[in-house]
């Protein structure tokens, strides 16, 4: 099985400075909200340590110190109100951090949204619908993870840890020396545990896009797997990507089962040298009980940002691997005009080729040197055998794809100096296989961009033949097609197809093989449709069928690349298995 990655799928997700900046900069417009929830964490962070300092005074200076009930009640009383206000602040801070990481993402996801709907045709060719759509969904979501759970907590395990070193300190040196003696191990332990889960979870990652690919396309593809029976192929196709993934996983899960206990062990070891040192200190009154009671309370709120760093450095991973990836879609070369590029508002509709030669990705030429000239309001029919180069053309002149060598001019201008927006407004296309939304038939026809009053609606289904099915439909102009129109027939599509062109009346009409899929009587409709609209347009009309090209002004024949002029519906007849099979 080929498992194609277009993308950086083995980008290296550990920590890179400059795609952490660059995450930061989606951040700053709402750097004063962070700043807040910063200030409320390292509050909350000294009230909770300051908890155990205040239960090391209860204990040493009113439980077994001189202090009167009275003190010690109202140390109780100051102590539930700080571990209130805590809780307050805490909450405070938590709907604050996660609103604010939300807005970051909404906005990551709007910019990744418009930015891929300016991606060139051959970005889409190259790359699978499912790893795209994973882009925009998951590993969105992931960066959510990253702003909301690692980058303010992250500072608040900072600040605790070197909270708890200095009141350590302060507290007893040489108790705070025995109890840090095992930091080495576990610097120790967290520099092995990063090399080996990046690892991991570089294979994790690669894994679960290669499943979300084979999802979208089964999906996509689910009509061909039925009617073909292969459904138990599929699924064992799926079953070695799927088990893949279990193996990546496991892996990852193995990983972070041994480092959890590895830390707690280094918690108790810990405990063990201070509870060594501090009793026998205690029992001979060289250290308050109070101070050696802190200083477990300190060891365990010392170990729980380490135990929680797997966790953070999974996210941090994870953000990273998906930063990365989204940075590359969102660097990929947007379709572009000319810095120099001319508007175009109304065009007369001449067409022509002078000497283009096209080909795929630096592949074997598709179009060799082709030279032509339509005039405005012609329309031209244009045939040939399977895979010779019919769409192609089509494709160069919508900018789809741009010439190898040679150009192409609309009424004397060349194209790629034309705006782009403005240059497909005066071109509609037809394809072969219509893709419909699942919205409405009103939505499919103006696609939510025209003001069409229900009158100038009618009118333009009428125009294009397609009143007459739209009008027995449940809820007529409102009834929901379902996904790709799955509600409609192929002939019922192509004419709601039809509408929509005519609904944004562009001055160049084309017709990709649109009647290749049709029944013989809506064939004729499409083709009445056409004669009628296609008067003062031009238009170009790519067929299989002979009965489409009856009415073409000319004919061209490309075969093998070149385009060969027949002279008339006579000629490509009477020599049309020499045309075709040569």
């Amino acid at each position: 099985m080929h498992d194609h990655h277009n993308f950086h799928e083995e980008l290296t997700p550990g920590y890179d400075p400059k795609v952490f900046k660059r995450l930061l900069t989606y951040a700053r417009p709402y750097s004063g909200m962070l700043f807040l929830s910063l200030l409320l964490i390292l509050i909350v962070t000294s009230i909770q340590l300051a908890q155990p300092y205040i239960l090391k005074i209860a204990i040493d200076d009113y439980i077994l110190g001189p202090g009167t009930p009275r003190g010690l009640q109202r140390l109780g009383i100051y102590f539930l109100f700080i571990y209130a206000l805590g809780m307050v602040l805490n909450y405070l801070q938590f709907i604050i951090l996660m609103q604010t990481g939300q807005r970051i993402i909404h906005n990551i996801r709007m910019e990744l949204f418009s930015h891929l709907q300016k991606l060139p045709i051959q970005f889409f060719d190259k790359n699978p619908v499912g790893r795209v759509v994973t882009k925009v969904t998951n590993d969105a979501e992931t960066l959510n993870e990253m702003y909301t759970s690692f980058l303010v907590n992250f500072i608040k395990d900072l600040f605790m840890l070197t909270g708890i070193v200095i009141i350590m300190l302060r507290l007893h040196t040489t108790l705070a020396l025995i109890s840090f003696s095992i930091i080495p191990l576990v610097i120790a332990a967290i520099t092995i545990y990063r090399k080996k889960a990046r690892q991991a979870f570089r294979e994790l990652r690669k894994q679960l896009s290669r499943i979300n690919s084979f999802f979208a396309e089964n999906i996509a593809g689910i009509r061909v797997i039925q009617v073909f029976n292969q459904e138990r192929q599929r699924l064992n196709l799926f079953n070695e990507i799927n088990d893949s993934h279990f193996l990546a996983g496991l892996k990852e899960l193995k990983l972070f089962a041994v480092f959890r206990p590895i830390m707690d062990l280094f918690r108790s070891l810990a405990l063990a040298l201070l509870l060594w040192y501090g009793s026998g200190s205690v029992l001979t009154g060289v250290i308050p009980f109070g101070v050696l009671y802190a200083f477990i309370t300190y060891l365990d709120q010392f170990f729980r940002p380490l135990n929680d760093m797997s966790d953070k450095y999974s996210i941090l991973q994870a953000a990273m691997a998906s930063a990365e990836r989204i940075f590359d879609l969102m660097d990929e070369k947007q379709e572009y005009s000319n810095i120099q590029a001319k508007p175009l508002t109304t065009i007369q509709g001449s067409i022509d080729f002078d000497n283009v030669w096209f080909s795929y990705h630096n592949e074997d030429w598709v179009l060799k040197n082709v030279n032509f000239h339509i005039a405005p309001g012609e329309k031209i029919a244009v045939v040939g055998p399977t895979g010779a180069g019919k769409s192609s053309l089509i494709n160069l002149i919508n900018r789809f794809y741009n010439t190898t060598k040679g150009e192409i001019k609309i009424d004397g201008q060349d194209i790629n100096k034309i705006i782009l927006q403005d240059l497909r407004k005066q071109i509609g296309v037809i394809h072969q296989d219509v893709f419909l939304f699942s919205g409405t038939v009103k939505e499919n026809i103006t696609l939510n961009s025209i003001p069409l009053t229900d009158w100038e609606l009618e009118k333009i289904a009428k125009s294009a033949n397609a009143y007459e099915f739209i009008d027995r439909l449940p809820q007529k102009f409102d009834t929901p097609l379902g996904e790709r129109g799955i509600l409609l027939s192929s002939g019922q599509r192509q004419l709601l197809a039809f509408a929509r062109m005519l609904a944004f009346n562009p001055s160049i009409f084309i017709l990709d093989e649109a009647t290749a899929h049709i029944d013989s009587y809506t064939e004729h409709l499409l083709q009445e449709t056409l004669d009628h609209a296609a008067k003062g347009r031009t238009s170009i009309i790519i067929a299989h069928r002979l009965s489409t090209i009856k009415q073409a002004d000319r004919i061209f024949l490309i075969r093998e690349g070149r385009l060969k002029e027949i002279s008339s519906f006579e000629e490509l007849t009477s020599n049309l298995y020499s045309y075709f099979h040569e």
